[in-house]
């Protein structure tokens, strides 16, 4: 998520590198920058625009990255 939103802020900076301009650029209905998991756009309400899954770390060293990403189930 941390790399999306640096892309995030990458491209409301290309349209407008002040901090109105960022807030107008991620505001506006036609923004669109890309991310890891696809396309990053943001509601209205200013959430992303998308489903994110929030995961458990865990270490186990029998995998080739030595952790296991359990997800972790909504409510």
């Amino acid at each position: 998520m941390a790399y999306d939103g640096t892309q995030a802020l990458i491209e409301a900076l290309k349209r407008n590198p002040t901090r109105a301009g960022v807030q107008e650029a991620l505001s506006a209905s036609d923004f669109l920058a890309p991310g890891v998991s696809g396309s990053i756009r943001f509601l209205r309400s200013g959430d992303r625009n998308g489903s994110v899954q929030l995961v458990k770390i865990r270490p186990n060293p029998n995998t080739s990255s030595a952790y296991d990403f359990l997800p972790i189930p909504s409510n």
